[in-house]
């Protein structure tokens, strides 16, 4: 069907079709929507968001290993600290006994300090630097001496409770790793 001529500047109107044309608008069917998109494949914002959640992921996986890693020699030394302190209190050789704990404390400071600060220390050098990195005066005042050079007097007073609590206190502020030291320490 041809439709007259008309001028372009004049809308259509019902009046002004053919014959037949309103018939033929009739049978128009309606405007239907587009079929939604499927879930696959995912937009790439997907797969960038995915891609950002496995490196996340990862990350928080390799931060725990470092962190169980670097906490394992305290961890060990506290199940040590526990067997000591169940000899010390049934052993007659306090000498020995302080030996065995200021060993353990410098093998775990080994781990959390420099080697040229930590294994040339002993006796009230050894207590200060033990004072210092625990922010106590325990080991120096308290029962800690004995960890020092009072271990080598002809009858050293080994307290097994307060001191494997001073230990367990150390150690507990060094589980992981080096608390920051006040400044006459550097």
């Amino acid at each position: 069907m041809i439709l007259p001529q008309r001028d372009p500047w004049q809308p259509w109107s019902i009046d002004s079709l053919p014959p037949g044309a309103l018939d033929l608008l009739n049978t128009l069917r309606d405007i239907h929507e587009p079929a939604a998109p499927g879930f696959w494949p995912p937009a790439p914002g997907w797969w960038l968001l995915a891609l950002l959640v496995l490196l996340l992921l990862a990350w928080a996986g390799l931060q725990a290993l470092q962190r169980q890693r670097r906490r394992r020699p305290v961890q060990q030394a506290f199940a040590e600290l526990d067997a000591w302190q169940r000899r010390a209190t049934a052993a007659g050789d306090p000498a020995g006994e302080a030996d065995a704990l200021a060993a353990l404390l410098k093998r775990v400071a080994l781990t959390r300090y420099p080697r040229h600060r930590v294994a040339r220390l002993s006796g009230d050098a050894w207590l200060d630097f033990l004072d210092r990195t625990g922010a106590t005066a325990a080991f120096s005042q308290g029962p800690g001496r004995i960890l020092g050079d009072a271990r080598y007097a002809p009858a050293p007073d080994l307290r097994p409770e307060p001191l494997a609590a001073l230990a367990r206190e150390w150690l507990h502020r060094h589980l992981d790793g080096p608390p920051e030291m006040t400044a006459e320490g550097r």
